[in-house]
């Protein structure tokens, strides 16, 4: 309620403002009086040619805010500070500022226009300057702190680097949501969002943290899972060997018995030569085995085992293979600690800003939504 108050009271004030007038031109005519002589500090040093060229700058730039091309204003305006830096050029830059609704710049402006106590500005500028600095940073502005005493840790604020640790800064900023955010390699992204109290001076302290105190290991499963099946797949190549031996063996005697069965029932070769010949037959013997059933099962054992040792040698190493995968794919993995961003809810207030045009000023209000 005292806002709105407050705000009401500032737009009756300025409707009742006549015509706010523009800074006088650059020139002989604005000393000071100091100790009873006149002076012009903010023109030592200051060549003649450059003194020339800045009064040139300064009547574009004022001819440029009278029609309202605001912008243009303030190139012109900079132009002109780059070889003068005189107080009137700062109070008619920040008029224009202040219509493009900067007002950080626009009260920086205001400030260095009263560098040499309020001269040569009249009194009628001097109070605006007075007035308004205060208008815009109560209404406007807030005073920012920011520490960080972490070694080489990068400082920014809304993205652009203010300073490197240890150290600190200090700036007028708008009084909006603002993020700084702290960055240094092995340390956890120390980030702050915030909006700031207008016309308040806020300080944020950044504490940074190794990355080994906020980080924990995690598996896709128990540790045991993926051995498990490692080991049954190299149960199933022994078991393959096994079984390839097995196979060895029973071919082996099954061989070995076929060979006994056909010495012991082997014929002898008759001997059919023509007695006319005289000569006798030395032929041999013809085998003539027919193995029994126990014969036959160390062929049938053989010819399991052999099947049975190349199911168990696919099946082993394709379950082998399987749990090498697992293993990869349940080591530890890093992960962050969940650590929230600190964040204030956003204010949603209604913001004024001095209006100044050529015919006279007034407030802009803005609301968000």
């Amino acid at each position: 309620m005292r806002s709105s108050i407050n705000a009401f009271a500032l737009i009756f004030a300025l409707a009742l403002m006549p015509g706010l007038a523009l800074a006088a031109e650059p020139g002989e005519g604005d000393e000071m009086e100091t100790k009873g002589k006149t002076d012009r500090p903010w023109a030592d040093g200051v060549s003649e040619e450059n003194q020339a060229q800045a009064l040139e700058f300064f009547k574009e730039g004022t001819a440029l805010l009278k029609d309202a091309f605001f912008t243009r204003a303030v190139e012109s305006y900079k132009k002109a500070l780059e070889y003068w830096d005189h107080p009137a050029i700062h109070f008619n830059v920040a008029k224009a500022l202040m219509n493009l609704d900067q007002p950080v710049e626009a009260y920086k402006h205001l400030q260095s226009s009263m560098k040499y106590g309020g001269a040569p500005l009249d009194e009628e500028q001097i109070d605006q300057v007075k007035r308004y600095t205060k208008l815009l940073y109560d209404g406007e502005l807030a005073d920012l702190y920011v520490e960080c005493k972490e070694p080489e840790a990068k400082v920014s604020l809304n993205g652009v680097e203010i300073f490197v640790g240890p150290g600190s800064w200090t700036g007028l900023v708008r009084a909006d949501k603002h993020t700084i955010v702290a960055t240094k390699q092995g340390f956890q992204t120390e980030q702050v969002q915030q909006t700031l109290d207008r016309g308040k001076k806020t300080e944020i302290m950044l504490t940074m943290t190794p990355l080994e105190q906020v980080t924990k290991y995690y598996r896709a499963m128990e540790v045991w899972k993926p051995w498990v099946v490692v080991g049954s797949g190299a149960l199933g190549l022994i078991a393959g060997g096994i079984f390839t031996w097995q196979a060895s063996d029973n071919f082996a005697a099954y061989d070995k018995a076929i060979e006994v069965c056909n010495s012991d029932s082997a014929l002898a070769i008759l001997n059919d030569l023509p007695p006319e010949t005289g000569e006798n037959d030395t032929g041999g013997r013809i085998r003539a085995c027919f193995p029994s059933n126990s014969v036959k099962s160390k062929k049938s054992n053989a010819e399991l085992f052999q099947t049975l040792s190349i199911v168990s040698y696919v099946a082993g190493g394709a379950t082998l293979a399987t749990g090498l995968v697992l293993l990869y794919v349940n080591r530890e993995k890093p992960v962050l600690v969940d650590v929230p961003v600190e964040e204030e809810p956003i204010e949603e207030p209604v913001t004024f800003i001095p209006y100044f045009g050529p015919d006279g000023g007034g407030v802009s209000a803005t609301m968000r939504f």
